[in-house]
């Protein structure tokens, strides 16, 4: 192949893909976390099933409501570039602010846990199209695919890391 190496087409893979695989180690880690978190008293205090569910379902609020407002802007306004480089903003946004201020209480994981949400929603309306976009014509359908695979491939890994 005359492409040298890395082929053109895998960074522009590559970025999207580890969304996917963030977003599914999200899913696969926060089992482990809401089961420590209502076995144990931790900073947050004893959680009761309410604030338990908050917890594992938090991130997918954020996704669902920015997904429905990307449908409407995002292509037109943002483009979806930018819109991955803003999920990667907000993915890190997100995990700091889950990470260093649970001492503040429940109220600061909830928003981070959003606001990691609306990174996972972001990238996750971006990526199989700017994957498509910047994929070979016959490397399209499955480099999308392999996107999938990663989500996938996260929550495993999510899971292992909550087994250890």
């Amino acid at each position: 192949s005359d492409e040298g190496f890395p082929p053109p087409w895998l960074v522009p893979f590559l970025v999207p893909a580890l969304g996917g695989a963030l977003f599914g180690f999200d899913i696969g880690s926060s089992s482990a976390v809401v089961r420590i978190l209502g076995e144990k008293t931790t900073e947050l205090g004893k959680l009761d099933a309410l604030a338990l569910g908050q917890v594992a379902s938090g991130s997918l609020f954020g996704a669902m409501a920015i997904s429905a407002v990307l449908i409407a802007v995002g292509d037109k306004i943002i483009g979806r570039k930018q819109e991955l480089r803003g999920a990667a903003v907000l993915f890190t946004l997100g995990t700091v602010i889950q990470s260093f201020t649970a001492n503040l209480g429940l109220g600061s994981v909830l928003v981070g846990r959003a606001l990691y949400g609306v990174g996972i929603g972001t990238a996750m309306h971006a990526a199989p199209l700017y994957i498509g976009e910047s994929a070979p014509d016959n490397l399209r359908g499955k480099l999308v695919s392999l996107k999938e695979a990663a989500i996938v491939l996260g929550i495993v890994a999510g899971y292992g890391a909550g087994a250890v």
